[in-house]
């Protein structure tokens, strides 16, 4: 069992009883069961000890891990580190005690320029290096010093060697380079993925604003976006969740998809479209008025349908009759102010926001 890119704590403590590991309470010790526990999920549990041990030994207090919103990866034997910030729009990378420290930020910052979309190509949990097949995604969101796209290694390399003589900063044992992505770096990334937006989109018949709006929210455009309660891609999907009733309502299928399909960005945005609908269709179906349903589906994306009718009133036909007496901006202020989760309230307020750059996109 190996799993590349879904946080091992969010896997540990999912397979692992709570009491005994959890992410509040976890260290590198293993868990009191751990003899007790199948040999897959030891190997799981085992791989995060070493590679957090080893990041920590090199990094310390200044350890970090990828998340929905950042990509981080080390190379070097953990003495070299990427990290991508989607939100800031700025892409750090960096090198600790490394015994070549200019040669090693050269080889990580040209890997990075060219690293892959394709999840499978990169492994988050070990010092390997990066894939370099396929074109780079972050292609036309940063710029060499020509003011060219890079999509090759040439000009990769060329930007590294630029950025190692003229951009270099050194503190102590630690060197480092800051790359800006393009102001547009968002657009051009969203770019990426409009087509697919628009495929789904249309077989489902869900606005193509509405999805780009939910996947910038979601993770800003990272591809490689994970969450640590094990939410995938591009529209943070749920395997067990949204991606079960996705597979069984739609595809007629009796299981779930897995980590690998749901980081397919085509699959991710085809499952998250197809939830979408099934919110619609399903779940708010006796919802009447199309925006009033649309704030509804936003808000049960994010915090489930329980939660977004809780809402409006503890019993779930009275909740519905309620929407409905209620014009779509009360519906709106009701859930902005009153949802039992403060993450659905600016969820609802960030996709309204989000999509109104989309619609004339």
């Amino acid at each position: 069992m190996h799993f590349p890119f879904l946080p091992l704590l969010a896997v540990i403590s999912c397979l692992v009883c709570a009491e005994s590991f959890s992410q509040e309470n976890y260290s590198t010790e293993l868990p009191e069961n751990f003899a007790e526990l199948s040999s897959d999920v030891q190997a799981v549990i085992l791989e995060y000890v070493f590679f957090s041990e080893k990041a920590n030994q090199v990094w310390g207090d200044d350890y970090e891990e990828s998340s929905v919103r950042t990509f981080v990866k080390y190379l070097d034997d953990f003495h070299t580190r990427v990290y991508i910030d989607f939100d800031a729009g700025l892409i750090r990378v960096e090198t600790q005690g490394s015994k070549t420290p200019v040669t090693s930020l050269r080889h990580a910052i040209a890997a990075t320029l060219l690293t892959p979309a394709d999840p499978s190509a990169v492994d988050l949990y070990t010092a390997a290096d990066m894939g370099i097949t396929g074109k780079p995604f972050l292609a036309g969101q940063v710029l060499d010093h020509d003011g060219k796209v890079i999509e090759y290694p040439w000009r990769a390399n060329r930007f590294a060697e630029y950025l190692t003589d003229h951009k270099l900063k050194k503190s102590g044992a630690r060197y480092w380079v800051n790359i800006p992505m393009v102001r547009s770096h968002r657009q051009k990334s969203a770019g990426r993925y409009r087509g697919l937006a628009q495929q789904a989109g249309d077989k489902y018949r869900v606005s193509v604003p509405l999805i780009m709006a939910i996947m910038e929210t979601e993770s800003s455009f990272n591809p490689f976006a994970v969450s640590h309660a094990g939410a995938y891609g591009l529209m943070q999907v749920m395997q067990s969740t949204a991606g079960k009733d996705v597979f069984q309502r739609i595809y007629r299928r009796h299981d779930k998809p897995g980590r690998n399909y749901l980081l397919n960005p085509a699959n991710n945005i085809d499952t998250g479209t197809a939830y979408l609908s099934i919110l619609r269709d399903v779940y708010l179906r006796d919802v009447q008025g199309w925006l009033k349903k649309e704030y509804c589906m936003i808000a049960a994306y994010n915090g489930g349908t329980g939660n977004l009718l809780k809402t409006f009133s503890s019993d779930r036909r009275q909740a519905i009759a309620r929407i409905n007496r209620m014009s779509a901006d009360e519906v709106y202020q009701a859930i902005v102010r009153r949802h039992p989760k403060a993450e659905s309230r600016n969820y609802l307020k960030k996709v309204t926001q989000f999509k109104r750059r989309y619609v004339s996109w």
